[in-house]
């Protein structure tokens, strides 16, 4: 699409946005061919304004007067998403949340493919699982990553926290660019890497503040 974007110019918020207009999108795609930013805010609480402007930091897709193609404009978010292509990921960890993630690669949705798995535990080392995938030694990570044909660049990384920043490091040093990181530490990287954190008990604690405060709020509407 020959974007030329910095990434100081694009907020994590906008990108979070547009994968919720993407999943949108592919509803919407079901029953109609156009949508406009009037009717995309209304399904995103957000403002027409807001919609526009999401967009156009990535370009001008829409029509004057007509809005937006709708299968037109999910080719263009998946471009951007670069989910357009098949992305090999690699997981690091089998344990419980890790053999949840391998054992069903369609969680990860359009354009991720798990090619490798990886572990230390002797027990896990060996033992397949779906896709006819074999969980490695960890200690083959660096071998493994060698192999140009599969370009993988990208990891999951569902360690214990204690051996966290241990694998990352090893992760980044054979070539990892991307961490989606599933554990509780927080990862010390350089500025070239890109981290995702997936702290589900944090999420947990975000989600139960919202749940609080809407309580109170229908409390007070009541009184």
């Amino acid at each position: 699409m020959g974007l030329k974007l910095k990434k100081l110019d694009i907020s994590d918020r906008v990108v979070q946005r547009l994968t919720e207009y993407l999943s949108i999108l592919k509803e919407v795609s079901k029953s109609d061919n156009e949508i406009n930013s009037i009717e995309l805010s209304k399904i995103m609480n957000t403002t027409s304004a807001q919609v526009r402007k999401d967009l156009s930091t990535f370009g001008e897709f829409g029509v004057r007067g007509r809005g937006y193609d709708v299968s037109k404009l999910i080719e263009i978010i998946e471009g951007i998403l670069g989910i357009n292509v098949v992305n090999n990921i690699i997981v690091v960890g089998h344990g419980k949340m890790g053999e949840m993630i391998a054992s069903n690669g369609k969680v990860l949705g359009k354009g991720f493919k798990i090619v490798g798995i990886f572990d230390k535990d002797p027990n896990k080392i060996g033992k397949e699982v779906s896709d006819h995938l074999v969980v490695q030694d960890v200690e083959n990570i660096g071998e493994f990553l060698k192999d140009t044909t599969l370009k993988v660049e990208t990891a999951i990384l569902a360690v214990v926290k204690e051996q966290a920043q241990i694998a990352a490091n090893n992760l980044i040093k054979n070539g990892i660019k991307a961490i989606l990181n599933m554990t509780t530490y927080k990862l010390e990287v350089d500025d070239n890497i890109t981290v995702i954190n997936m702290d589900i008990s944090a999420k947990l604690q975000e989600l139960n503040f919202w749940r609080i405060l809407n309580s109170i709020n229908i409390e007070e509407e009541t009184e």
